[in-house]
């Protein structure tokens, strides 16, 4: 039976500032063809087919508060065009200090209501060697005009094994989340990525990273705190309050099927995953001669649906259901992975409770190891 997308992730490629870990399709703001980009992208949004069951659409960066409020209008109203139906997520990202009271309006009026910034520390000096636009008390604005909107999704970024951070920054990082009292926070282990700044910075010996064992501790106190505070892990760097788990980036982790949109973003339509072209010129003069933007596509293989299944299901904690596996591809896990499946349960990385395969509070921390395993030859 044909599926039909249920998500559109719109990608903004702009920032004010280029934050020093940071590896993602960006581009410094100024001096940019951003209102070129915004038609470009427009004319993307309207070429959407099979659009009846969308439920989520997430607008991310980038930084999508980067751009100017006409800009904003402009995206969203066309947006809202060719998407009017009732969603059960509309998520926003924004850096802190962009979340003045006009913005929230404007994009409540849109119908957003979840907000997602990235905060990754309340330490102002740490902030700094992030290369981070905000201080500490820019996010207490920032929530509060959230709330005063009525926007009570709110998502808060933050960083661990951070250079110079300490347990006790950490903490207070987290004590500080938890008094907002809002319903999800991510936390994300830095990954040094060549090309950073910070990566330059920690190759020529000017920072240095926490160790593997801090990192690991770090870890495992995120979880013990936020869930002692009434926050679920749900998957292994997100934790919601109950009911409040993020739906779009859910339907990643089950492998549904979505529309990426705009500069280097990827979807994932009738069994193909596709990317887009990232730099800005080759993304506009696709969208302006061939009407899309696309630079590979590649059919998703019974073989490579199967791996899917795995890396994607065992970042939730609930993990991969034994049972749906089954029906979909025949087989049971068991079979097809069992020298892999019986390794990591002696190891301790891996149980199966019921009908369920799943990362052991131990194997979360090693989950991307774990993954690589469940490549098929």
């Amino acid at each position: 039976m044909k599926s039909y997308p249920r998500g559109v992730y719109i990608h903004i490629p702009f920032c004010k500032y280029i934050c020093s870990y940071c590896d993602f399709n960006k581009f410094y703001i100024q001096r940019q063809p951003v209102d070129k980009y915004i038609d470009c992208l427009i004319k993307e949004i309207e070429s959407m087919e099979n659009i009846r069951n969308v439920e989520t659409i997430y607008i991310g960066g980038g930084t999508p508060s980067a751009l100017s409020d006409e800009q904003l209008h402009r995206l969203l109203t066309a947006l809202r065009n060719k998407i009017p139906q009732q969603l059960r997520e509309f998520t926003f990202e924004a850096n802190p200090e962009d979340l003045v009271d006009s913005r929230v309006a404007l994009v409540k009026g849109y119908g957003v209501d979840r907000i997602s910034m990235g905060v990754q520390t309340f330490n102002n000096e740490l902030l700094k060697i992030l290369g981070r636009g905000h201080v500490a008390n820019d996010v207490d604005m920032a929530i509060a005009n959230c709330k005063k909107h009525g926007i009570e999704d709110i998502n808060v970024d933050l960083m661990f094994s951070l250079p110079k951070q300490t347990m006790d920054d950490l903490y207070d990082s987290m004590k500080k989340v938890v008094g907002y009292n809002i319903s999800h926070v991510s936390c994300y282990s830095l990954i040094l990525e060549q090309k950073t700044k910070l990566y330059n910075q920690v190759r020529d010996k000017k920072v240095t990273l926490p160790s593997n064992e801090t990192e690991e501790k770090m870890y495992n106190e995120v979880i013990s705190f936020l869930t002692e505070n009434g926050y679920e892990q749900y998957e292994i760097s997100n934790f919601a309050r109950p009911g409040h788990e993020s739906v779009h980036n859910s339907s990643y982790w089950k492998n549904i099927e979505y529309y990426g949109l705009g500069a280097g973003a990827h979807g994932y339509i009738d069994g193909v995953r596709y990317a887009n072209q990232g730099a800005l010129k080759f993304y506009i003069d696709s969208m302006l001669e061939k009407g899309h933007a696309r630079r590979e596509e590649n059919i998703v293989t019974p073989k490579e649906r199967i791996e899917e299944e795995m890396f994607l299901g065992l970042r939730l904690l609930k993990g991969v259901d034994l049972d749906i596996f089954e029906e979909k591809y025949g087989k049971r896990v068991e079979e097809i992975f069992k020298d892999v499946i019986d390794k990591n349960i002696r190891e301790g990385y891996l149980e199966i409770e019921g009908n369920k395969l799943r990362l052991t509070r131990k194997g979360l921390f090693y989950g991307n190891d774990v993954f690589s395993e469940f490549l098929l030859d």
